[in-house]
């Protein structure tokens, strides 16, 4: 239970107690201490029912065990909201006479329970005392908040006590004499009007009953006509005549109702945008579908929604200017869904979680998800997702202390056609995030879902869960290629993963890279392949191969990981090998991704371990150039293989001495003495392939 919803309770004169799905209490509240004797600590993780006493415990039992074997469904008609009379045990061991109901609450896929509890210990005595002396019933009834009426059997109220204006407006002379109903709306007493009538009926049929009494929860309407949530108790006795006469306790509830609609919201709401959350959208999902079932012609589209770049803000900018982010970032999804966008709405039952503005999600972090129920042909929904795109991308202003940071973003939509890509939430929503995913790594669009895609999906599934096992059995292997001079010698070791899958055979880098990148599984991957090719190049060089250096690919999620210098220093040393033999290579894209960065990290590993030289990869297939580039501290330019393939040709060759020119010019106070022959090892590395 969070925060919000405790301090809610905290005020509330009802003892509250949280159950979890096997009856066990989470939580009390202070008023539960006060009318059951016992601390929260005596409680935490006791069954409810222990608490319950004799034959009360039958009912109380049956009761949780209804709830916990339905699941909340919006569609289905609301439970009869009922209240227990039962008897409890005070930490004393005397009994007690409580009033118990129960509100259900289902989240995260588990039902929970809140109950209510209300010591009927005085009311009782009250009834008792009122049938014993009728002095005494006056008296007794103008010393209680609560409204008193007594009515006859023709539904004419006889008496009420003066509170009944507090609750009414209706003075109690003006009462005397008046029919019962005038209390109600209309609808509402033609509804309960015969259960009214029961209390006399019951009595008929159980004449050795004194009396009878029960509570039942109804909506009443006061003078000005306003509706209020009441709640009655009810006692059936004989007058002084002899006649029988209904006794009614009424107590205004509104306060309470607040409470349990607040409470009703914070679990189906995000707090941070206001938003449905995953719970909220499981149930509108639900009703949907049974809706699309009934109907071969309703349509609609599920819209997943991941933002692009978020991560970075938060890791930079900190958590503060994230959280702006995201609640303005809510505000301009919702205003990119019209009114013919929303055809499903709770019902005002009070057991649906909420009414909302529009079917909008968010589904925790940076992804939302958008339910459009009424849709007349599939491009409908490519229309909300080109204006979702078009509204994230305008830029974000987030102000804090004297400092305007400007934000810029993306986002990317996968859209699933409902029923036609799924007529369950688990196949909808992993559609959904299939074509999202395939949004993303095209960048800044909308994809609709396609079976092509679900296929590469479960290829990509496969590989990755490949990547992990081959991780946990060490079975990916590294070749070594070396890199050769024009003299023929070998200047160096170029380490190159490689995976021989037991059932696939050899599977291609570009095949698995891409994958380990967007999964994270770069990271240890990378940590790998960097700690087996530093081994291997100890050994050569304790075999007395001392000249060689090793070449060692970092991918740009590797670069950018949290602590990578603590990181290269811890896997340097526990290998120990000399850092000046090392060459990091990142290739020239990666860099332009986030050039400000990446400098930043390569000044870093300059400064913290002298000796690591750092080399740009396939140049010549990106946008940046030699004179951008000289303001990295960059050792080594590798030119891309497109270049220097068919070296006959006089074009690529002029194009190769260009780039050694322009390197040698811009470089020259780095490699003059030395790079040239770097980059001529490099150039005809790659030539000799």
């Amino acid at each position: 239970m969070n925060d919000s919803c405790k301090k809610i309770f905290e005020h509330t004169w009802h003892a509250v107690v949280a159950l979890n799905s096997t009856g066990e209490i989470t939580y009390t509240n202070p008023a539960f201490t006060e009318i059951f004797g016992y601390t929260f600590e005596e409680v935490l993780n006791k069954e409810f029912i222990t608490l319950i006493a004799g034959d009360s415990k039958k009912t109380v039992q049956k009761k949780l065990e209804n709830y916990n074997s339905q699941s909340i469904n919006q569609e289905a008609p609301p439970p009869a909201k009922e209240i227990l009379s039962i008897t409890a045990l005070h930490q004393s061991g005397r009994s007690l006479n409580i009033e118990l109901s129960f509100l259900p609450i289902q989240q995260n896929g588990w039902n929970n329970i809140i109950a209510f509890a209300r010591d009927l210990t005085s009311h009782k005595r009250l009834f008792r005392e009122l049938k014993a002396s009728r002095d005494s019933y006056w008296a007794l009834s103008e010393t209680t908040s609560d409204a008193i009426l007594q009515i006859n059997q023709d539904f004419t109220i006889q008496f009420a006590n003066t509170a009944i204006k507090s609750v009414f407006g209706y003075s109690s002379e003006e009462l005397k004499g008046k029919g019962f109903n005038l209390l109600f709306p209309p609808p509402i007493y033609k509804r309960y009007n015969s259960t009214f009538h029961k209390y006399f009926i019951i009595d008929d049929q159980h004449r050795k009953a004194k009396s009878l009494t029960n509570t039942i929860e109804i909506l009443g309407q006061t003078r000005k006509g306003e509706i209020i949530p009441l709640e009655i108790s009810v006692g059936n006795s004989r007058s002084v005549a002899g006649s029988r006469v209904l006794t009614c306790i009424l107590r205004d509830i509104t306060e309470r109702k607040k409470t349990e609609r607040k409470l009703k919201y914070l679990a189906y709401h995000d707090r941070l945008t206001d938003l449905g959350n995953r719970d909220f959208f499981n149930i509108s999902l639900d009703n949907f579908l049974s809706l699309v079932k009934r109907s071969e012609e309703t349509m609609g589209a599920l819209l997943f929604l991941d933002l692009d770049g978020f991560k970075k803000v938060n890791d930079t900018l900190g958590h503060n200017i994230g959280d702006m982010i995201l609640m303005e970032c809510a505000r301009r999804l919702s205003n990119c869904l019209r009114e013919s966008d929303i055809v499903y709405r709770f019902s005002d039952d009070e057991n649906s979680p909420a009414k909302t503005k529009e079917d909008l999600f968010r589904f925790g972090g940076d992804e939302f998800v958008i339910l459009l129920t009424n849709l007349q042909k599939p491009t409908d929904g490519a229309v909300v997702a080109q204006k979702i795109i078009d509204s994230v991308k305008r830029p974000y202003f987030v102000k804090e202390y004297k400092t305007i940071s400007k934000i810029n973003l993306s986002v990317s939509v996968g859209i699933a056609m409902i029923p036609a890509n799924g007529d369950d939430p688990a196949s909808l929503i992993s559609s959904a995030d299939v074509a999202m995913y395939k949004a993303k790594e095209l960048g800044n669009r909308y994809m609709y879902f396609t079976q092509e895609m679900n296929k590469r999906a479960t290829e990509r599934l496969l590989i990755e869960n490949g990547i992990r096992n081959a991780l946990e059995n060490n079975t990916f292997k590294l070749h070594y290629q070396p890199l050769v001079a024009d003299n023929g010698m070998i200047k160096g070791i170029e380490a190159l993963i490689r995976w021989p899958h037991p059932e696939k055979g050899y599977i291609q880098p570009k095949q698995f890279i891409p994958i380990a990148e967007e999964t994270g599984l770069m990271i240890p991957l990378g940590d790998w392949v960097f700690e087996t090719a530093c081994r291997q190049l100890k050994k050569w060089h304790s075999a007395g191969f001392t000249d060689l250096d090793m070449s060692i690919n970092f991918s740009l999620r590797q670069f950018n990981r949290e602590k990578i210098i603590e990181k290269l220093i811890e896997m340097i040393d526990k290998t120990g090998i000399n850092p000046a033999k090392l060459k990091i290579e990142i290739t020239e894209s990666s860099i332009m991704k986030n050039p400000a960065e990446a400098r930043v990290i390569m000044e870093k590993v300059k400064k913290n371990k002298a000796g690591i030289r750092i080399a740009i990869d396939d140049f010549g297939t990106g946008y940046s150039s030699l004179s951008y580039l000289s303001q990295f501290p960059i050792d080594i330019i590798k030119i891309d293989q497109s270049f220097v393939t068919n070296l006959d040709n006089p074009i690529n060759e002029k194009i190769i001495n260009t780039i050694i020119a322009l390197a040698l010019r811009y470089y020259s106070y780095k490699i003059l003495e030395t790079k040239l022959d770097d980059i001529l090892t490099m150039f005809w590395g790659k030539n000799h392939h």
